[in-house]
């Protein structure tokens, strides 16, 4: 097997290639059956050739899939896929919508802080293009979401940080799970569509102004109200 192409580059300008990337261009060819459990990967030296960087890169990168349980070392064999989809599909069918907005507070203010350090413009575009179909989606719940799901995804992407793209991308899964939907479906009234907007709207400004702190606890105070809506949901 063979791994064809480079893993994706963030930002305008081409930057060194390093073993998170290469972790993260790998684990997205595993999750989504590109690589199959119990396939062999091609050698470090194959890899390094590849991706143009050092063994000791390839090694790091190896390294993280294998802590991640992404993959396997087999002495003397090589390097193996030890992924099973159904563990992951499981954990985000039974992580809970409360469970989800805790994940998401322990995420996100880091990662508007971030986007305010390594956001460029592109990235910062395709955040607010997902900010305009937010913003026309008042009576429309189901377009909604998608914007809003692609909007917090951008951010992690104006990070530059590969790993943290890649966990935003396992939170979205689980606001896929059919008890999110549920919730959505009871939460995204117009009213409250247009409050998230407004607050989505605020942490776009903040990091398109640099301001890492107003970043912050805007995104703070949309978690906070989207716990509340859970929670009130949830009691009525």
């Amino acid at each position: 097997m063979a791994i064809d192409s480079p893993p994706p580059r963030t930002g305008d300008r081409p930057y060194k290639v390093g073993a998170g990337d290469i972790a993260v261009y790998v684990r997205r060819r595993i999750t989504g059956g590109e690589l199959l459990n119990g396939e062999r990967l091609p050698p470090e030296r194959a890899f390094a050739e590849q991706f143009g960087v050092s063994r000791g890169t390839v090694r790091d990168a190896l390294r993280r899939l294998e802590e991640a349980g992404f993959v396997e070392k087999r002495p003397g064999s090589g390097t193996y896929v030890a992924y099973s989809e159904v563990e992951t599909a499981s954990i985000a069918r039974s992580t809970s919508p409360l469970e989800l907005i805790d994940t998401r507070f322990a995420l996100e203010p880091q990662i508007v802080r971030l986007a305010v350090l390594n956001a460029t413009e592109r990235a910062l575009a395709k955040a607010e293009r997902a900010l305009d179909v937010m913003e026309r989606s008042e009576d429309d719940p189901d377009a909604f979401a998608v914007g809003d799901e692609t909007f917090h995804l951008a951010l992690s992407e104006c990070t530059r940080n590969a790993m943290l793209v890649w966990i935003t991308e396992r939170v979205s899964e689980v606001r896929n799970n059919a008890e999110w939907a549920r919730m959505r479906q009871l939460t995204l009234s117009r009213a409250m569509i247009r409050r998230y907007n407004a607050q989505h709207r605020e942490v776009f400004e903040s990091v398109r102004r640099r301001d890492a702190e107003r970043a912050a606890r805007a995104m703070r105070a949309h978690l906070d109200l989207a716990r509340k809506s859970l929670v009130d949901a949830a009691s009525s």
